[in-house]
């Protein structure tokens, strides 16, 4: 089940989200090796996770095996602060506009060749999902090339906001990737049967 984790109810997933913190550490430091990310508690934090964040985690036996931040683009964000080298031009910005951080998924529930697994199927199917009922259809996402071929056939609507730079060893783009009611089709096709996967608990 996707869990939407807000300052709201953020109090009753304390323990959840210690878990995805930890994944978030797991994942950017441990595995990619994103030193400068490093916290002695082994939970992964930054400035952008305050009350305006939404969390999305996927918990499918009581334990977090994926992670995905959104954050607003009309408040500071990863592109206007960090990483706004990557944007030829004006960010994009406006309240249908969030940007899509951090996504993170623990080994051996990951996609294996060009299957999208389980889990990433149920997190992106959350962010259209969630994107469908609050008015928002576009998210920016600073993310590797290799995943533009994938977003269009998802039948995401992807814009590249620029060139590929090397950032943290790995070629890294922003995009912006619009999404509709089709999508949300799209990704239903190519659900396999997982239980509960894609299930949003407000």
């Amino acid at each position: 089940m996707l869990h939407i984790v807000t300052a709201e109810n953020f109090s009753s997933y304390r323990q959840e989200m210690d878990e995805a913190f930890r994944l978030r550490h797991k994942v950017f430091v441990d595995e990619k090796r994103w030193i400068e990310l490093a916290q002695e508690n082994g939970l992964e934090t930054d400035r952008f996770d305050d009350e305006h964040a939404v969390h999305m985690l996927f918990i499918p036996d009581g334990h977090v095996i994926g992670y995905q931040r959104m954050l607003p683009s009309i408040r500071p964000h990863l592109l206007t602060e960090v990483l706004s080298n990557l944007c030829e031009g004006l960010p994009p910005a406006g309240p249908n506009i969030w940007e899509w951080t951090r996504y993170c998924v623990e080994a051996g529930h990951r996609e294996r060749g060009r299957i999208l697994s389980p889990v990433a199927n149920a997190l992106l199917s959350g962010i259209v999902e969630w994107g469908l009922g609050r008015g928002v259809d576009t998210i920016i996402i600073e993310m590797n090339p290799l995943w533009l071929l994938r977003l269009v056939q998802l039948h995401f609507r992807v814009t590249p906001l620029g060139l590929p730079q090397v950032i943290g060893g790995e070629e890294t783009m922003a995009v912006t990737a619009s999404f509709d009611e089709r999508t949300l089709a799209r990704l239903n096709e190519m659900r396999k049967p997982s239980p509960r996967a894609g299930t949003v608990d407000n």
